[in-house]
């Protein structure tokens, strides 16, 4: 009886996509992650394949793709050992097909695919073939380099996978999803040469919204301090800019630590998955940190954990995004409700759009989330939006698409297009 009750929110949440209008971005900067993503479907001939190798690296490539499989979740591993990543790298090299990837690159490409214009996609040191690739899409890229022009391409691992080639997990949704082997970036590819800020800022003068990843890969207080302040100067650098920092999975404790001090801290707005905000949860340094748990955690212990690490870092606005529903942490004054709720709903249908396959359709357990959430946090003041202590929690269930075509990415296109349709 309760499953089949949340249908009677199904006609609020299907007319509220039908009356969305489609959103003019402004200009849009991307930093500092953009490189060349692998995608490689992952099949029981390949996971056969990699059980056999024996090299370093592959049994533990093995484990954490398997445990990513296991909860269908997205999940990133870094590999600091360059020869390490390189034999992984090299045993994939004729697997997959080659696409823009990177955070920083799948964000501008869905600007320039929302017709935001310019796009300055900032990329300290990119490899040429990255370059090429951004400017073939209509996308300035800012590499900073002095003319040598020798920096290699990055490339990253990306298995997309389905459920049913191992067990699901119990109580996870079984979907398509998928596991990234990363190598480490040097510091070098975040960070703006210091003698080129001033030259830096003007070229970014025009844009409204920053979409800022790749700090995982700093590692020493200087560098995060450093980052910081050219945060800070970003977003200072006039009154209509909003900065986001968007997170990945697979950062070790001490760095989440340093992000939480320094990057969380001095950001308009944060987004993550469920997976992330555990990790935050768990950091050390965190408030009240919890201990390590099994997921899937209920829609309603989400919005708990959102709450804190909105309080913590004092961000104006945290976005969540987890399978079927989305939850956005708002300061009261950050924006007007309503308008951020419908600029998830629509980052809703454009990840729905682009990872293509059969719908859109309601998620049923998009649904029950909200259904849930209510349940603990309402009524609501209108359609999924609530009121608790000093925020406000905006829920929406998502569309969907079934037999998905691509998984890659989808979490930056939805971050990213709500992020610059948010009028906050």
């Amino acid at each position: 009886m309760r499953q089949g009750g949340v249908f009677v929110y199904t006609g609020t949440w299907a007319d509220l996509y039908k009356s969305l209008q489609r959103p003019e971005p402004g200009p849009v900067m991307t930093g500092f992650n953009a490189n060349i993503d692998r995608a490689i479907p992952v099949t029981r001939a390949l996971l056969g394949d990699l059980r056999q190798q024996t090299g370093p690296g592959f049994a533990a490539l093995l484990e954490r793709l398997k445990y990513s499989m296991r909860y269908c979740a997205a999940d990133e591993m870094v590999i600091d050992d360059p020869p390490v990543f390189q034999a992984l790298s090299g045993f994939f090299s004729t697997t997959g097909s080659l696409v823009i990837g990177g955070q920083a690159g799948i964000a501008a490409i869905q600007m320039r695919r929302l017709n935001a214009a310019p796009v300055v996609c900032v990329v300290p040191g990119a490899g040429p073939d990255t370059q090429t690739l951004l400017e073939g899409a209509g996308i300035l890229p800012l590499t900073f380099d002095p003319g040598t022009g020798d920096n290699p391409d990055i490339i990253h691992l990306i298995f997309e996978f389905s459920p049913g080639l191992i067990p699901v997990a119990e109580g996870v949704v079984p979907r398509k999803n998928r596991f990234i082997v990363s190598p480490v970036h040097d510091p070098s590819t975040i960070l703006i040469p210091e003698e080129k800020e001033d030259a830096f800022l003007e070229q970014i003068a025009t844009c409204r919204r920053a979409f800022l990843s790749g700090y995982q890969y700093l590692r020493t207080e200087q560098e995060f301090v450093t980052a910081a302040r050219q945060l800070l100067r970003i977003r200072n650098i006039h009154s209509r800019m909003r900065t986001h920092v968007e997170c990945v999975s697979g950062t070790p404790p001490p760095v989440l630590s340093m992000m939480l001090d320094h990057i969380l801290k001095n950001t308009d707005s944060i987004g993550l998955n469920e997976h992330e905000l555990v990790m935050f949860t768990q950091a050390p340094g965190a408030p009240d940190p919890k201990p390590p748990e099994v997921l899937p955690a209920s829609p309603v212990a989400l919005v708990h954990d959102a709450l804190a690490l909105a309080h913590a870092t004092g961000v104006p606005r945290l976005h969540l995004h987890t399978f079927g529903y989305y939850i956005l942490i708002l300061k009261p004054g950050a924006g007007q409700p309503e308008l951020s709720r419908n600029a998830l709903l629509f980052a809703a249908e454009e990840a729905a759009g682009a990872a293509g396959g059969s719908g859109p359709v309601l998620s049923r357990e998009g649904l029950q989330a909200y259904a849930d959430i209510r349940t603990a946090f309402g009524p609501d003041e209108s359609p999924g939006i609530f009121r608790t202590g000093d925020r406000i929690v905006v829920v929406i269930p998502t569309c969907i698409s079934h037999n998905v075509r691509k998984t890659t990415g989808l979490g930056d296109i939805l971050s990213s297009t709500a992020f610059v349709a948010d009028p906050f």
